[in-house]
């Protein structure tokens, strides 16, 4: 493949700048179990190291992986290792990594023999062409689908896919053969339980799940996740949720919704931006629930068809959306509903007041200089709105005239009466002018 192609057998880290550690060096040249003759150094990884080897006997070209000596001490870190050797062994999937051998060294530390890969990771490939074409991406994440629903048959969940785990070879006239390593901290559904502590985050976080960002129990569906991941960057040179720190990565994916695809490309078709966003759900039970449908889908788009979509269209959410859960509360909620009632019933209590408000102030102004114009001197009742006026039992309809009206009708009095119990408020009676005293016109008048 070029000048970019390099050798590799699993996710080692990249071959260390200062090149073969005192700790490997000690290997180089020698032959284990009278059968792997120890060529070179590819690379050193956290757990271990990566040998290029070739066996003795049947002079094949293969790759060792030695975990270290001090992680060799460490019963949780063995169990992994172990783990990778037995669940990429028991897929059978020729997308996946073949492990072919397991042993000790002389130091006690632990190996596996696998097979040599020649070519590059996924990353090389998606920065070599920063992003890639529809077509190419669908056969490589075709290719994914296939290997991850192998493992997931087989009770497997790999739980850190990422495009260093994605290596790309070239195999029997085929371009971008996929090979799927690094099962380390596999979850196996018939192993133990658990091999990681209470509470502990385990991926890479731009690749990882909602639910494993925050450390809850995973199954299968977070690997459709990560190949949502995997497919919005082929295509779009971006993965959906960045951040300069590890927490904000971890907060993005679990709150944040991504941009859709053809707003980075606007060429992508509808039918694959529709099924990366599926594989993206946060809630598990909103995904595709099977690599075989994602795969299915896959096939549709690559042959220019429309998608089914996940069988999970119609479920609800079984759980409320996650900012809810841990921020505002039902009591929060409750609390609120009440302080606007009652600033309700503030405002309609307003309402009831303010006419004898208006009317105790036209009063208190100074007596009318006659009986007779007092009507023309109050001003014009304040009509409450319609949905008050069976509390202030007063008719909206009625105008300034309306209490004379009534008291002339035959049934003024009883009418007058329901009027007056219909009423809550009491109003303060309405002070009349003293009449004038008579005036002696003899004095006035001196021709009388």
């Amino acid at each position: 493949m070029g000048d970019s192609t390099r050798t590799i057998a699993g996710p080692i880290g990249g071959v260390s700048a200062s090149g073969p550690s005192r700790v490997a060096e000690w290997l180089l040249g020698q032959t284990i179990d009278q059968r792997y003759r120890v060529d070179s150094l590819l690379g050193e990884g956290g757990m271990g190291l990566v040998y290029r080897v070739t066996h003795t006997r049947l002079n094949k070209p293969l790759a060792m992986k030695v975990l270290r000596q001090e992680n060799t001490r460490d019963p949780e870190v063995l169990a992994r290792f172990r783990r990778e050797a037995e669940s990429a062994s028991n897929i059978g999937n020729q997308h996946i990594i073949d492990i072919s051998d397991f042993g000790e060294l002389t130091d006690g530390s632990t190996y596996f023999v696998m097979e040599c890969l020649d070519g590059l990771d996924l990353i090389e490939a998606i920065d070599s062409v920063d992003r890639m074409p529809e077509e190419r991406a669908l056969r490589i994440a075709i290719q994914i689908c296939r290997a991850l629903g192998a493992a997931h048959d087989a009770g497997i969940t790999h739980r850190d896919l990422k495009p260093e785990n994605i290596f790309l070879i070239h195999r029997d006239d085929v371009e971008d053969f996929v090979k799927v390593l690094d099962f380390g901290i596999a979850k196996v559904g018939h192993g133990p339980n658990r091999l990681t502590r209470a509470g502990e985050v385990l991926g890479t976080p731009h690749y990882m799940s909602p639910e494993q960002c925050e450390g809850e129990g995973v199954d299968h569906r977070t690997d459709i996740y990560a190949l949502g991941v995997l497919l919005y960057e082929m295509v779009t040179g971006h993965v959906p949720h960045d951040a300069d720190t590890m927490m904000g990565i971890l907060t993005k994916h679990m709150y944040e919704e991504p941009i859709p695809l053809r707003v980075r490309v606007p060429h992508i078709s509808k039918e694959l931006e529709t099924l990366v966003m599926r594989c993206l759900e946060k809630q598990p039970e909103r995904r595709y629930q099977t690599m075989h449908e994602v795969l299915s889908d896959l096939d549709l788009i690559e042959a220019g068809l429309q998608p089914v979509g996940p069988d999970t269209w119609t479920i609800p959410p079984t759980r409320p959306p996650r900012p809810w859960r841990r921020g505002a509360s039902s009591v929060y909620v409750g609390g609120l509903a009440l302080a606007l009632l009652m600033l309700v019933a503030t405002i309609a209590v307003g309402a009831l007041r303010k006419p004898e408000a208006m009317e105790t102030q036209t009063l208190q102004a100074g007596p009318a200089p006659d009986a007779t114009d007092l009507r023309a001197t109050q001003p014009a009742p304040l009509l409450p709105p319609p949905m008050l006026s069976p509390l202030i039992g007063e008719d909206a309809s009625r105008g300034p005239d309306g209490a004379q009206a009534l008291a002339s009708t035959p049934d003024a009095g009883a009418a007058q009466a329901k009027q007056t119990r219909r009423k809550p408020v009491r109003r303060k009676p309405r002070r009349r002018p003293k009449p004038a005293p008579e005036r002696d016109r003899s004095i006035l008048d001196p021709w009388n």
